[in-house]
């Protein structure tokens, strides 16, 4: 894209990995972070002198926190409108910065947004304890630096998103309630989202639940996934799915610590299927709600993700366990319901110790820690 455009927005959650790409890629172009108060207030009181010191290529980092320069930049770049590639920025809360950018920027700039490591970036760069990522998940400097204590990490990671993140998307009073609420959110994942039964839980009104779930997803920690429909003449559930975006953030707030622990879990189920719900959006570029779904009908009957593309419906099942009961699979009852629009491929992503993909008669079972399907190549 900077070969493209004027301006580059690389968004995602904090530490994703998102300053670290742009240093690697353009080693030698100057470098500016707004993480410091100091360097905000400089900007805020004139962004036009701000931006007007920079003759080449540079990086700006947490633009987030100067919606000021959108407006100056804009000025800017169409003064220079062929300069490709010369504004560089990252962000990390998407619904103010996106509003920001599109009402400023639109038509000059290109937006990449980043996840944490899939799996299959872990093994493309030969990671020997890749079996690991089932707990640790996927952020890189969990994976770059061995010494650091990942419980350390996380809980670093919690306060800064609660004590300063948090205050520049929504007012939270109690700042002990909401730490309370990621945990009951975290032990949903997977679930349908009940915005009664969190509230009960604790200890907040609906519309508090309402605003906080809110605020966990535009600043990139979780996924609604919303049901499919097409039509299918089915009474279906209508309430969308939690998913946490790393499912390593999701394993230290269930108290999971080790291999050990995630295979003993009560809810193994739910962190097997957060996981393959992430390395089917990482690996294979999907969006919940638009390409990405799950379904489910009030009769019980279940796929746990449902991905559209081209006159294609790819039914996945998400299972945990390495022997699989065929009766708890719905891939011949729900693609009744669509085999005259579709045509249909079902997966089974299952958590195995076998390394390759596997044809079943009715299926294709694989392991994405170990694997990866190129499903739009399917044939």
């Amino acid at each position: 894209m900077t070969a493209s455009r004027p301006a580059l927005l690389l968004t995602g959650a904090r530490q994703t990995g998102k300053t670290s790409l742009l240093q690697r890629v353009f080693p030698d172009v100057e470098y500016i972070t707004f993480d410091h108060l100091r360097q905000v207030e400089a900007v805020k009181g004139s962004p036009e002198h701000f931006l007007g010191q920079f003759e080449n290529q540079v990086i700006l980092d947490e633009i987030q926190y100067v919606p000021e320069v959108f407006r100056e930049l804009k000025i800017v770049i169409d003064k220079d409108r062929d300069n490709y590639g010369k504004w560089m920025m990252t962000g990390s809360q998407q619904f103010g910065l996106m509003q920001n950018v599109s009402e400023s920027l639109a038509g000059r700039i290109g937006i990449c947004h980043l996840e944490t490591l899939s799996a299959a970036e872990l093994r493309n760069e030969n990671i020997s304890n890749v079996a690991d990522f089932l707990w640790k998940g996927g952020y890189p400097e969990l994976w770059s630096n061995p010494l650091l204590e990942i419980s350390d990490f996380f809980e670093s990671y919690l306060r800064t998103y609660i004590e300063r993140d948090l205050k520049t998307i929504i007012d939270v009073k109690n700042l002990s309630d909401f730490r309370r609420f990621i945990h009951v959110v975290a032990a949903r994942c997977g679930q349908l989202l009940n915005y009664k039964s969190l509230s009960s839980d604790v200890g907040v009104s609906d519309v508090t639940i309402g605003k906080w779930i809110h605020a966990l997803e535009i600043s990139g920690l979780i996924y609604l996934l919303t049901p499919y429909f097409a039509n299918v003449g089915k009474r279906l559930i209508k309430s969308p799915k939690i998913y946490f975006a790393d499912h390593g953030l999701l394993c230290y707030l269930l108290g999971i610590e080790n291999s050990s622990d995630w295979h003993a879990h009560p809810q193994k189920g739910s962190l097997w299927e957060n996981l393959v719900m992430m390395e089917l959006m990482k690996n294979h570029h999907l969006v919940p709600g638009n390409n990405l779904f799950f379904y489910r009908d009030q009769n019980g009957v279940e796929i746990d993700f449902i991905i559209e593309n081209k006159g294609m419906l790819y039914f996945i099942e998400a299972k945990a366990g390495e022997r699989i009961d065929p009766r708890k699979l719905h891939f011949e009852k729900v693609a009744a319901l669509f085999k005259n629009k579709f045509s249909i491929q079902n997966l089974l992503a299952q958590n195995m110790k076998e390394t390759r993909i596997i044809r079943q008669e009715k299926y294709k079972s694989y392991n994405p820690v170990y694997s990866t399907i190129d499903l739009f190549e399917q044939t």
